[in-house]
């Protein structure tokens, strides 16, 4: 086999690696969608509402950054959290101008449903494969993390 062909089958199998990936991801977000969401919240309300259930509280300029938002947009995306009683908004002390967002006990119950809910739709998914397999993918997935994160 030539070089060209080598390089030509690669490149092919690298294309319908990526749209295997991409169409994957897609339909793992839709169907997740319709399983996680007791207030109807959007995917920028969830990731904010999960955050929180990792950092215990995180400043409203973090979700800008993390979101790739406005502030007047993050403002927005956490006054309905607020609404709903998931997240409370707190100013320290010693700098007015800094808005801590933290998860009040409904907001940390909903996290905990959803997380639950998640793991029960992954167990039901990938617990029809065996052992081996499983591993298999793991190691995919764990493989493209560290290059991803060479990157970033």
């Amino acid at each position: 086999m030539t070089q060209e062909a080598v390089l030509g089958k690669k490149e092919k199998q690298l294309t319908e690696l990526y749209e295997v990936m991409m169409h994957s991801i897609q339909t793992m977000k839709n169907v997740s969608k319709s399983i996680e969401n007791p207030y109807n919240l959007t995917g920028g309300h969830l990731f904010v509402l999960m955050q929180l259930g990792k950092e215990q509280s995180c400043k409203v300029s973090d979700v800008v950054g993390m979101l790739g938002i406005t502030s007047g947009a993050a403002t927005g995306l956490t006054d309905k959290l607020v609404t709903l009683g998931l997240i409370e908004r707190n100013r320290p002390e010693d700098d007015r101008r800094v808005v801590q967002l933290s998860l009040t006990d409904k907001g940390r119950e909903t996290v905990m449903l959803i997380r639950k809910q998640r793991m029960e739709w992954f167990k039901n998914l990938f617990g029809q494969l065996d052992e081996e397999r499983i591993d298999q993918i793991k190691d995919a997935f764990q493989q493209m993390r560290e290059l991803a994160e060479k990157y970033d």
